[in-house]
């Protein structure tokens, strides 16, 4: 019986170690420092709460992406349900002046990885479903062509 018990206690305590913390995972795509800046769902010309705007209501998600696999892996796409839609953007800077496009994927050599952060490549999270408050945390789905979505939980942090 006491036997048993330990074996239960320790698979217990695997599953938790497997699920647990900040950081998502798979075999070869490990998420770390993923953070979302704070923002409120107030738009430019809405009230707060209206969530059929998307003007204004909308923040940044930022990470490192370390790819420990043999091969390089993209990432495709993000989900979450703070907001109406998630896209992948670039910051770039070209003679002098700031801008930020849209891109199809970013890329995650194998044995590298990539940074998204303010100023480079980042996530824009358009139309917010809720403020989201320094301290509270952020479910990210993440959706790589080779190693299928990982999730992660991202702090809400003011700018």
């Amino acid at each position: 019986m006491k036997r048993w018990l330990i074996v239960l206690a320790c698979t217990f305590a695997l599953l938790l170690a497997a699920c647990g913390g900040e950081a998502g995972s798979t075999e070869t795509i490990q998420i770390e420092d993923a953070w979302v800046r704070a923002a409120t769902q107030m738009g430019m010309g809405g009230d707060q709460g209206d969530t059929s705007h998307m003007d204004g209501s909308m923040t940044a998600a930022y990470m490192l992406i370390r790819n420990n696999g043999e091969e390089p892996d993209r990432l495709l796409r993000v989900n979450t349900s703070a907001a109406h839609a998630a896209e992948l953007h670039k910051s770039e800077e070209t003679d002098g002046v700031m801008s930020m496009r849209p891109v199809e994927a970013i890329e995650i050599p194998a044995g590298g990885s990539a940074e998204l952060k303010p100023g480079g490549f980042h996530m824009m999270l358009i139309g917010l479903t809720r403020d989201l408050v320094a301290g509270e945390k952020v479910e990210l789905v993440l959706d790589f062509e080779k190693a299928g979505e990982v999730s992660v939980e991202a702090e809400v942090r003011s700018p």
